[in-house]
């Protein structure tokens, strides 16, 4: 997997505002989620995912 996908799209895809529809539903949740969380919130979940990568 490219080093810059999270959740199979781009880092850019992904903070891309007013665009999903190239999202799936489950992306949609999480960048939902992703949006109401805090920095420091964001950066817990960041090291979470980094973790997961195999």
């Amino acid at each position: 997997m490219q080093r810059e996908k999270v959740l199979g799209v781009t880092l850019s895809q992904f903070f891309q505002e007013g665009n999903s529809e190239n999202l799936t539903e489950k992306q949609k949740e999480v960048l939902g989620i992703w949006n109401d969380l805090s920095t420091n919130e964001q950066e817990t979940v960041m090291s979470m995912l980094r973790g997961l990568r195999k």
